[in-house]
């Protein structure tokens, strides 16, 4: 059973966080029928990798706001970055002890997956999600792969910007989450993650102060 501490007021489901947002982004009904059926695919895979995903697209979108990046690219690249675990043993998704390298090497998988999963329907995010595990110790993919179109220096220069704060958001919601592979043994306090996301994230250790004083990050627990 995956345990993970909310940090979002339960009075607020998640779904409807979600129909919330797509609202707001005027996210056109054809899109949103693709997204829906990705997003399918990872409810039926595992709930809790699909929770997962819409609080990253919902964090991915406001800090977008805040710092001025395109809003719908970065929901959207949220709600995708793993969709490749529809292809991940369910047994390691739910595993939260016990990793041995074969574990971490197969879960390793996900981003290149999910990249050829999106390349055609989601190509832009297929671009951001393979940068969302490339900012941490033992970064990967290790080999970018070529770029799906011929982008302009400007867009091209903002895909790994906007992988980086892909991966600001999914570590900030991995570390609610009891994991040891995610170097959380026990239940973390609100204090203490943001103290980890502080220390583990130095090139944007002021990013993320500002995002805990904007309360897009919060140190409340639910």
């Amino acid at each position: 059973m995956n345990k993970f501490r909310p940090y979002l007021d339960p009075r607020i489901s998640l779904n409807q966080r979600l129909n919330i947002t797509l609202t707001e982004l005027a996210i056109a009904t054809k899109i949103q029928k693709s997204l829906d059926a990705f997003l399918d695919l990872l409810i039926v895979k595992d709930m809790f990798t699909y929770e997962h995903s819409v609080r990253v697209a919902l964090l991915d979108r406001l800090i977008a706001q805040f710092i001025g990046l395109n809003e719908r690219a970065l929901f959207f690249a949220g709600a995708l970055h793993d969709i490749g675990k529809i292809q991940t043993r369910l047994e390691l998704l739910q595993k939260t002890a016990g990793w041995t390298q074969a574990d971490r090497e197969e879960m390793k998988q996900h981003v290149m997956i999910g990249h050829e999963l999106l390349c055609e329907c989601f190509s832009f995010s297929a671009e951001i999600i393979i940068w969302h595990h490339r900012f941490q110790t033992q970064c990967y993919p290790e080999t970018l792969p070529p770029l799906l179109h011929q982008y302009s220096d400007i867009t091209e220069d903002t895909i790994p910007r906007c992988g980086r704060v892909l991966a600001l958001a999914d570590s900030y919601d991995a570390a609610h989450r009891i994991n040891e592979n995610f170097g959380n043994d026990q239940p973390l306090t609100g204090a203490l993650i943001k103290e980890k996301m502080i220390a583990s994230n130095a090139d944007q250790s002021e990013l993320v102060k500002m995002l805990y004083d904007a309360n897009i990050f919060t140190e409340e627990l639910f």
